[in-house]
């Protein structure tokens, strides 16, 4: 993964846990770019896909919202889906300036392979800690971000 350019960083900057936590975002990032790249999709496409299979029918305001990507990129994104055949975009009934999105069996496909490339590099990138070290990784940077997991209060 990597890890080896950690140490060359410079020390004092890994004693600030959130240097070492973007560190650990920047190379999981590079890698799951390389990864995802390589099945056809980036980690942005991962995102939308997954936002659009939790939510189907949901708006395209909705997921650009919920992932923070700006409203004309989404536009773009989705563009790009639709041409794969990975997304539906149907104008509202009620709302004609609203699009909902559900996601095709190709879609479906896609975020099934991006979710096992995501598995794989995160179990690669975190095979130093156990799987309860991972577990209560997992749950204390949802707590600084003010979340929970799904399932748990």
């Amino acid at each position: 993964m990597g890890n080896e350019a950690l140490g060359r960083q410079g020390s004092g900057l890994l004693a600030r846990p959130v240097y070492a936590l973007s560190r650990l975002h920047q190379i999981l990032t590079a890698r799951l770019e390389r990864e995802l790249a390589a099945v056809g999709l980036s980690l942005r496409t991962h995102q939308v896909l997954a936002c659009v299979a939790e939510n189907a029918g949901g708006s395209q305001q909705e997921v650009s919202d919920s992932i923070e990507v700006d409203r004309s990129e989404m536009v773009r994104i989705i563009d790009r889906l639709e041409q794969g055949g990975m997304v539906i975009r149907d104008r509202d009934q009620n709302d004609r300036r609203r699009y909902s999105l559900k996601l095709t069996p190709s879609g479906r496909r896609a975020l099934q392979r991006s979710e096992r490339v995501i598995e794989a590099a995160t179990q690669d990138a975190l095979s130093r800690l156990s799987e309860s070290e991972r577990g209560a990784l997992h749950d204390l940077t949802l707590r600084a971000l003010g979340e929970s997991r799904p399932g748990r209060s």
